[in-house]
């Protein structure tokens, strides 16, 4: 496992929305697929990566709201009209595809990091879940 290479083990089609999507959509798709994050493009340039939305950032926005005593529900609403792009995680770790798959394991760890996006050179070829990982380790 030490020297298997990205490449072999990460999703070639990630799941990709536009920086104007609204987060309820978000939260349906992270749902739907059963993923912990979702790559944030440019409405105007699918290849161009402007941040991460995971499952642990939708829980913070969801945190607060419920801290809002009198106010909850509004605040909880709010959160779902709320533009992918104004919530997206702006600092990005990412790695190349011919990275080692232990590479992506220390990050994840050191990082507190689940969703990692995968380059050729500049050019994004997939992601990189902790559900990758556990699969090619454990199963």
């Amino acid at each position: 496992m030490l020297e298997i290479k990205i490449e072999n083990v990460m999703c070639d089609h990630p799941i990709k929305v536009r920086d104007n999507i609204m987060l309820g959509s978000v939260a349906h798709l992270l749902l739907r697929h059963q993923i912990n994050g979702v790559l944030v493009v440019k409405n105007t340039d699918e290849n161009k990566l402007v941040g991460i939305i995971t499952t642990t950032d939708l829980l913070r926005l969801i945190n607060a709201a419920l801290s809002k005593n009198t106010q909850r529900l509004k605040a909880l609403k709010k959160i779902g009209l709320m533009l992918a792009g104004d919530v997206a995680s702006k600092k990005i770790i990412s790695l190349q595809k011919d990275d080692t798959l232990m590479k992506a394991v220390v990050l994840m760890h050191r990082k507190n990091i689940h969703t990692i996006p995968i380059y050729d050179k500049n050019k994004l070829v997939g992601v990189i879940g902790k559900h990758d990982v556990l699969n090619m380790a454990l199963v």
